[in-house]
């Protein structure tokens, strides 16, 4: 058979200490307004790695991977847009993943 596509080989990466991954279920005025978009451009520049998405009860989840530090800022940043309406919120902590290299917004 032929082999058109190469697959692609993961790297395990090597994370900093002190790395967590959270994921959050956010619901409240959180779809339409850019809030995944809102998310990533908070978490890229802190070398978040993760990922948001929409669900289709009209709430939304994030996957956060860095210190918790930089993972607690982006969400008080979140808190503070003001079209952002966050009525609940809940978190827990979750394995790494090794193999993750940006932040991404599902589809």
């Amino acid at each position: 058979m032929f082999k058109l596509f190469k697959k692609k080989e993961k790297i395990k990466r090597e994370l900093p200490p002190g790395t967590i991954r959270k994921e959050f279920h956010f619901e409240g005025n959180v779809q339409n307004i850019g809030f995944r978009f809102e998310v990533q451009s908070h978490a890229k520049p802190l070398g978040i790695t993760g990922y948001a998405k929409n669900n289709d009860d009209g709430s939304v989840t994030a996957e956060l991977q860095g210190t918790e530090k930089n993972i607690n800022k982006v969400i008080n940043d979140l808190h503070n847009i003001d079209r952002i309406q966050i009525d609940s919120m809940t978190e827990k902590e979750i394995p790494l993943d090794y193999y993750e290299n940006d932040f991404y917004i599902l589809y």
